[in-house]
């Protein structure tokens, strides 16, 4: 592969990245607002159901997440082998190697993980421990 496909292969993963964490956070703002508006009154087993069908749902973005990280490690390491190989590598084949392992990289993405762990935790309490204040409910007159 070529350098120019490697950074088209990297850039597209970011891509994919940033789409799964838009719907990951859509996902979790729908929660919060079916828990606010009706899975507050709902009986156990549907708060157990919508909890499991949401894990299950974590853990496909958690799977692909992972999928698309293998990737990217990989394309890094190819461009890494062209540089050792002696080819000349543009600035930005040059920056993202450089980017690899650098401290505010590897703070982003513990950040990620623990934002992620995070919004499960709060799910679990909206579910679960949540009630609204008695003056939000409204009540038809």
């Amino acid at each position: 592969m070529s350098e120019a496909e490697i950074l088209a292969l990297l850039q597209s993963y970011a891509d994919a990245q940033a789409a799964l964490i838009g719907q990951v956070v859509s996902l979790h703002f729908a929660l919060v607002v079916a828990a606010f508006y009706f899975l507050h009154r709902s009986g156990l087993w549907m708060k157990l159901a919508v909890f499991v069908l949401y894990t299950l749902g974590n853990l496909l973005f958690l799977g692909l997440i992972y999928n698309i990280t293998v990737k990217v490690v990989a394309a890094r390491a190819e461009l890494e082998a062209m540089r050792e190989a002696g080819a000349h590598l543009s600035r930005i084949g040059l920056s993202v190697l450089s980017s690899s392992g650098a401290p505010f990289v590897n703070v982003a993405s513990i950040a990620a993980n623990i934002a992620f762990v995070a919004l499960w935790i709060g799910a679990v309490y909206f579910l679960f421990f949540w009630k609204p204040h008695p003056a939000a409910v409204s009540t038809p007159h």
